[in-house]
């Protein structure tokens, strides 16, 4: 297993701690897991199903910010078998897409095995150091040119054309 990490992330107090009694809960799941968000943008907090037997996991449903996860080496093989450098998008939109989880079909058809199996800690471990608009903030994305924005978009995460 490996975690991996934004450079801009912020541990929520008592981080290892917490850390470790999750850790705890997976040691004892009765399945296989690929993916452990630790900090992430619920987009639909409503569809997310508790894990049975744990209480700090839920089912991961459609997420953003890929702050911090936990990804086993058959969940990393899962990622890579599915060639995603050939069909090039944000990782936060890869995600959801392997595990399911994604609104739009028309992406989701270049990745025909999507049965990643993503989880989440909640409450959630780890969130951003600043936020869209406050000072110091910076992102690689959000206000990129290459990711295309209209102005009434300004803001907003943009999502790349279905053309992968």
């Amino acid at each position: 297993m490996v975690m991996v990490l934004e450079d801009d992330v912020k541990f929520e107090p008592f981080f290892n701690q917490k850390l470790n009694a999750l850790l705890e809960e997976v040691v004892h799941l009765p399945m296989d897991w690929h993916l452990i968000y630790l900090g992430r943008k619920r987009l639909d907090e409503n569809a997310e199903e508790g894990v049975s037997g744990t209480h700090l996991l839920v089912y991961a449903g459609y997420s953003y910010w890929t702050l911090g996860y936990l990804l086993s080496k058959s969940g990393a093989r899962k990622l890579l078998e599915q060639r995603p450098l050939n069909n090039l998008l944000p990782v936060d939109e890869y995600l959801p897409i392997m595990y399911d989880k994604h609104p739009q079909d028309e992406w989701k058809a270049h990745f025909p095995n999507r049965d990643l199996v993503a989880l989440s800690a909640e409450p959630l471990l780890l969130y951003p150091t600043r936020y869209l608009n406050e000072e110091g903030y910076i992102s690689d994305t959000e206000d990129s040119p290459t990711v295309l924005t209209t102005p009434s978009q300004q803001g907003t995460t943009s999502t790349p054309s279905p053309e992968l």
